[in-house]
C-alpha cells in the first residue's frame, strides 16, 4: 500500500541530501550509458523521489530524472570549484538597496542616454505622471521646424450593416470549405 507522508519525508531527506551536489551515474545500467563518463549537478529531487540531474555540456541544459540509488556523490570539478569561489564574496556583501551608485570618472565626460539618466535618478515613485518620469533630464537639441501639418479630413460615417441571411452549407467538407471561403471573399477584407 502506497503511503503518502513516507514518500513525501523521502523525499524531502532525499532532497536535504542531494541538492547542488556533484554526482555521476553507474556504470551498469544500461539505459543510463548515455551519461557515463559525466559529472552533473543535482538541482533538486522531485516527489516521487527522483533526483533532477543537470549534466555539464554546452548543448546539454536538460534535467534528467534519475533514481538515486544509480547516483555516487563526487567532488566538484575545477572549473565548478573556481565559479563557486567568484560567486561565494558577492553573497556575503550584497549592495544596499538606498545608496546610489556614484558616476564613473571616465563617464562624467562622456553624454549619457536617458536610460542611463532614468537610472541615476533612481526609481518611479508614483508621484509625478509617466511622461514625466520618462523624459530625459535635458532637452533634445532643437530640429529645423517642420512645416505645419495639415488637419486630417473628418471621418467618413459608416453606413449601418445590411442585416445577414442565414447560408446553408453543403455537407461535404471539401464543398463546405469552399462556400465558407466564398463568403468571406464576397464580404471583402476588414478595414480597421
Amino acid at each position: 500500500m502506497f503511503n503518502a507522508t513516507t514518500s513525501i519525508d523521502q523525499a524531502e531527506k532525499l532532497k536535504q541530501e542531494l541538492t547542488d551536489k556533484y554526482v555521476t551515474v553507474a556504470d551498469g545500467v544500461s539505459e543510463l550509458r548515455r551519461f557515463a563518463n559525466r559529472v552533473g549537478r543535482v538541482k533538486t529531487v522531485n516527489m516521487n523521489c527522483r533526483a533532477l540531474v543537470e549534466f555539464d555540456g554546452p548543448a546539454d541544459i536538460g534535467w534528467y530524472d534519475i533514481d538515486p540509488t544509480y547516483l555516487t556523490v563526487v567532488e566538484p570539478p575545477a572549473k565548478a570549484k573556481k565559479t563557486e569561489a567568484k560567486a561565494a564574496p558577492a553573497k556575503e556583501a550584497p549592495p544596499k538597496a538606498t545608496e546610489k551608485p556614484a558616476a564613473k570618472p571616465a563617464e562624467a565626460g562622456k553624454k549619457l542616454s536617458p536610460l542611463e539618466l532614468a537610472r541615476q535618478q533612481g526609481a518611479f515613485t508614483g508621484d509625478q505622471p509617466k511622461a514625466e518620469a520618462a523624459a530625459p533630464a535635458k532637452p533634445a537639441p532643437a530640429k529645423a521646424a517642420a512645416p505645419a501639418e495639415k488637419p486630417k479630413p473628418a471621418p467618413k460615417p459608416v453606413a449601418p450593416a445590411a442585416p445577414t441571411k442565414a447560408v446553408e452549407l453543403p455537407s461535404d467538407p471539401a464543398a463546405r470549405t469552399q462556400a465558407i471561403l466564398a463568403l468571406c471573399r464576397q464580404q471583402g477584407a476588414f478595414k480597421g
